[in-house]
């Protein structure tokens, strides 16, 4: 029942609306894929942290967030489409991960200074959530999470109708199955672009990291420092974000282009 649910949920995500990323992104192959698999299960076992003072976190962010401000703002006024004021913060906690919120501030955990190998890998996890925020990601995610509850209400309360018809309870059957589903259609909702989203960002994050002349190949050693973290070798149907190598061969993918392109923001998805 709850794989029926989930593919009619799915078909009706292409027909309500939902959106996922802004721009045409390039196609992986397998062949991306196997490389960045076999490239990954060589790289070693989980990464070790550095210690960095307050200090040094502060100082680090602040002087890679210096390199690529200008080009973050000159991308996001290109794309029209997402918050371009930004507000940052350092955030004591040692796992390497940052955020974004609807009202443009962007927090970046000290463990990212603490894992990152250069200030190339710095600048890629602070560019990654201005391509969030520039793309509109965190609207549009609440957006396709509203629109999967309604959708999963309708859907599960219907099947509600059909196994009460006529009984005692009907009233409660039809309201658990609305209440069921609505929990479930926003979860799914909520997700359903979310990997797409996350590749995009990558991408922009390696296009304002190309226009700030910032070296990609540098950057690019932090996903190989994630994909050790997570040794996930592939992506799941209910995964928030792509798995290790996909991203991998994803970020290659987006460099190829880009260095193509010299830059120049891709094609807006149809």
């Amino acid at each position: 029942m709850r794989r029926r649910f989930f593919m009619a949920l799915s078909g009706a995500s292409l027909v309500c609306g939902c959106s996922g990323a802004v721009h045409q992104l390039p196609l992986i192959s397998r062949d991306n894929l196997g490389v960045a698999q076999t490239e990954v299960q060589g790289a070693g076992g989980p990464p070790v942290p550095r210690f960095a003072t307050d200090e040094e976190v502060v100082e680090a962010l602040r002087s890679a967030l210096r390199r690529i401000r200008a080009p973050a703002a000159q991308v996001c006024g290109e794309m029209n489409v997402g918050v371009c004021e930004w507000t940052f913060r350092a955030v004591r906690d040692s796992s390497l991960n940052a955020g974004s919120s609807p009202n443009g501030v962007i927090a970046v955990n000290r463990g990212v200074v603490e894992y990152a190998e250069n200030e190339e890998q710095i600048c890629m996890v602070i560019a990654h959530e201005m391509g969030h925020e520039a793309a509109n990601h965190i609207a549009t995610g609440r957006r396709n999470q509203t629109i999967g509850a309604v959708v999963g209400a309708v859907l599960l309360g219907a099947a509600g109708v059909a196994l009460s018809s006529g009984s005692y309870d009907s009233a409660d059957v039809i309201r658990s199955a609305m209440n069921a589903g609505a929990n479930i259609g926003g979860e799914l909702g909520g997700i359903s672009f979310s990997k797409e989203q996350e590749r995009e960002a990558d991408y922009l994050a390696a296009l304002i990291l190309y226009r700030a002349g910032v070296d990609l190949d540098k950057a690019r050693g932090l996903l190989v420092t994630l994909a050790r973290m997570s040794r996930r070798m592939q992506t799941g149907i209910l995964d928030t974000h792509p798995a290790g190598p996909e991203r991998l061969a994803g970020w290659d993918r987006a460099v190829a282009e880009i260095r193509a392109a010299n830059g120049r923001l891709p094609q807006r998805a149809s």
